[in-house]
């Protein structure tokens, strides 16, 4: 056998089913071997290395297979960093394959040599070069068992074209899988002893308990051992923005979003009234605290931080609790346990859905509003009319995303919100889409980008077109980078520079990839835009 069959062999036994990546000079070896291989494993072309990190990032948010992208040595690495990036802080399982330059060139000046190995030991939880092609099968078990225990994260492998095309004497090593490692968490932690039952009565002990989902929480898909929860325990339940979604939007227990990014009001004003905060599955950072200074220090509150990474845990907060465990297997001991009638005062969730109720109507008007140029919570709120099954709704970073955390709707409890919040990049969205269908031809793809994201990420139009992922797109078409304008003018005096460009015409573009595009510009228009494109 060749390195590249096996390394083929090696993926298609872990189960990957669909492989991103760019074709180059030095991944030939490993293109014959998927080309042989086409009817056990797919592989998707990108337009650009960038895009296929973000199409692996996206399949491993929305499945519990790690995601699998590759590139060519030298530019090819570089432009796929940020995918790798953004998984590896976002705690994704995603393996990077870079087909690197010969061994033998390696010092002598060879086209595209670069330390592949060093330059991506940062950004993932492993790094290696493979420098022996019979261990190729080896490296690939690591690689996984690396990317889905633990924390999960982004694994980087870089293999030499020489060890893709050398000749392994089959006999000479095992092609033997660990099933346990091919979905995530491959080894979930269990609470300690004794931590289950002294969160149950601080939760029996409390007079306004509230539980913050992270986004940890959301991509161990336990919405429903969530809902459960905090249905027999009483306790409500806001959400980071990247655990928006976690419980559907409209349950009375579903508080809101909290933070600083299209929150909430009412869920913020939930944590500052609450005399017991339990967060799970998020990392207690800028966004959700406010850069550090919500909620206030209050000695009477008591805080709660669980999470499957201990090096967290009380490192903003002072922390009465600290619990290292999954999401699920904790859930699931807090489910077993509870008590036959819930424990929490009614009257706490009463007073919190008072206050929702109250920001809801306040935001009417402008949800209703049909005014031109059309407003941002019109299109939003046209879009909740409309999704009456599961979706993945994945937004850039940018423009959209304030709106969309603070207006959007998600009934459907098999349904996800997508921002990528680990570096929050442009370029994301329409990428994404392609690797959050592939993961789940069930549900319908939607992004929402704006101008300055699509001009970095056109490209993957065709690439949406060419697989026929059947997504659709909203394009805020606003001449800017958006978000950052809005930040000077906030802080700059109302003043703003070197942020806008010449607005796109994004139905032309559209079209000439061979996609159906509407421009629009009125309220009934676009209704009627949206109607044609569901």
């Amino acid at each position: 056998m060749r390195g590249a069959d096996v390394l083929v062999e090696m993926l298609i036994g872990y189960g990957v089913d669909v492989v991103f990546g760019v074709p180059g000079d030095t991944n030939v070896a490993f293109y014959e071997a998927l080309n042989d291989a086409s009817d056990r494993i797919r592989h998707v072309m990108a337009r650009d290395e960038r895009s296929s990190g973000f199409m692996a990032d996206a399949y491993a948010r929305t499945n519990d297979k790690p995601g699998v992208f590759e590139c060519p040595s030298g530019a090819g690495l570089l432009y796929a960093l940020p995918g790798a990036a953004e998984a590896y802080t976002s705690r994704l399982p995603v393996i990077m394959i870079t087909s690197d330059i010969p061994l033998p060139g390696e010092g002598r000046g060879v086209l595209t040599e670069l330390d592949c190995a060093k330059m991506m030991e940062p950004i993932t939880k492993a790094s290696v070069q493979v420098k022996v092609a019979e261990k190729i099968p080896e490296t690939i078990r690591r690689a996984f068992r690396v990317a889905t225990s633990g924390i999960p994260g982004a694994v980087h492998i870089a293999i030499p074209e020489d060890m893709l095309h050398a000749e392994i004497d089959a006999d000479r090593i095992s092609l033997h899988v660990e099933d346990e490692c091919k979905t995530f968490p491959s080894y979930p932690m269990c609470p300690a002893p004794g931590k289950i039952e002294a969160l149950v009565d601080l939760i029996r002990n409390a007079e306004r308990p509230l539980f913050v989902s992270g986004g940890g929480v959301n991509r161990a898909k336990v919405g429903l051992l969530l809902t459960e929860f905090a249905e027999r325990y009483g306790v409500p339940i806001v959400n980071s923005m990247t655990g928006q979604a976690t419980i559907v939007d409209d349950h009375p227990l579903a508080i809101g979003v909290i933070g600083d990014n299209g929150f909430h009001p009412h869920a913020n004003l939930a944590l500052k009234e609450a005399d017991l905060v339990i967060y799970a599955g998020s990392k207690v950072g800028s966004v959700v605290t406010i850069g550090g200074t919500f909620p206030e220090v209050n000695p009477e509150r008591k805080i709660v931080h669980i999470d499957i990474d201990p090096e967290v845990l009380a490192n903003n907060y002072e922390t009465t609790l600290s619990i290292a465990a999954d999401a699920r297997l904790l859930l699931e001991q807090l489910v077993e346990i509870a008590p036959a009638e819930p424990i929490v005062d009614a009257a706490w969730v009463d007073h919190l859905n008072a206050y929702r109720e109250d920001f809801w109507q306040s935001v009417k008007p402008s949800l209703d509003d049909a005014s031109v140029p059309l407003r941002p919570e019109y299109v939003v709120q046209s879009l909740n009319r409309r999704l009456t099954g599961a979706v993945n709704v994945i937004a850039d970073a940018g423009t959209p995303t304030p709106y969309l955390t603070r207006f959007l709707k998600l009934g459907d409890p098999a349904s996800q919100l997508i921002i990528p919040r680990g570096y929050g990049g442009l370029g994301y969205a329409v990428s994404a889409v392609v690797g959050a269908w592939h993961a789940d031809p069930d549900k319908r793809p939607i992004g929402v980008f704006g101008d300055g994201s699509l001009g970095m990420t056109a490209g993957e139009l065709e690439s949406l077109v060419r697989l026929r992922v059947p997504a659709i797109l909203l394009h805020f078409n606003n001449g800017c980078f958006g978000w950052i304008k809005a930040l000077q003018r906030v802080h700059g005096h109302n003043r703003a520079f070197s942020v806008d460009f010449n607005p796109l015409d994004g139905k032309k573009i559209a079209e000439a990839f061979g996609m159906k595009a509407w421009r629009v510009t009125e309220p009934d228009a676009f209704d009627a835009a949206l109607d044609q494109a569901f």
